[in-house]
């Protein structure tokens, strides 16, 4: 399983580059990624953009015109999940998904080891998610895990949305143990999702047209929204 270090340091700002232009992902942390990789409505990412609703060339308007096309979001909104957990959108869906399945199990665990979710990275919470699996299962548990996170199959793009296969939930449960109680599933974010399926493998960062990390402001705060839809996309319907 390949992974970047630098995604579990630090919270990094994230540069896109979509019709010729530059945008914004500010430095997020792990609260707000995780809601893309549990609904699988990374087309949300787009909310994340700063994009001043005044500027004539704002994301809004260069989507509403035709002018970013919306094959070229769906690629860049999978290369910025990726950059931010520093592994490829698989293997950061199976984590989030087998994280949601044993939610009771898993985050009771990270909390009583003193684990904390605010402001952490998005790479530092699969990092200990990925840990807290492993430390609880035998040899032979942790080859399952690994051979399913090596696995792309697993998570095929299902009506725009990529979910993890009934198989693999199975073996989630059989790696984990009994689900203790109703766990949560994990929450959505409140804003309508627009869906995107882009099957896309993790960029290097910095190189030419994936998106590049760099250090947040002091005292950055969270983005302006960005209310555009893709050009040719209605809204799915509520779950």
């Amino acid at each position: 399983m390949e992974v970047d270090p630098l995604a579990s340091m630090r919270c990094w700002a994230i540069e896109l580059e979509l019709g010729g232009r530059t945008f914004d992902v500010p430095a997020l942390s792990a609260v707000d990624w995780w809601p893309l990789l549990s609904s699988g409505d990374h087309g949300q990412i787009l909310d994340f953009v700063v994009s001043s609703p005044t500027d004539p060339d704002s994301l809004d308007e260069l989507l509403l015109d035709g002018r970013i096309d919306p094959e070229e979001v769906r690629v860049a909104a999978v290369d910025a999940i990726e950059a931010a957990a520093g592994r490829s959108l698989h293997v950061a869906t199976v984590l989030v998904q087998l994280a949601n399945a044993q939610w009771s199990s898993i985050n009771g665990a990270l909390v009583r080891h003193g684990f904390r979710w605010e402001g952490q990275p998005f790479g530092a919470v699969l990092d200990a998610v990925y840990a807290e699996v492993t430390a609880r299962t035998d040899e032979e548990g942790r080859k399952k895990l690994d051979a399913i996170l090596a696995d792309e199959s697993l998570t095929q793009p299902r009506s725009g949305k990529r979910k993890v296969s009934p198989q693999a939930v199975s073996d989630f449960e059989a790696m984990a143990g009994p689900r203790p109680g109703s766990a949560s599933a994990g929450r959505s974010a409140d804003s309508q999702p627009r869906t995107l399926t882009p099957p896309r493998s993790r960029p290097r960062p910095g190189r030419s047209g994936g998106p590049k990390r760099r250090p947040a402001a002091p005292g950055g705060n969270a983005p302006a929204a960005s209310s555009g839809s893709l050009p040719g996309e209605a809204p799915p319907a509520s779950a």
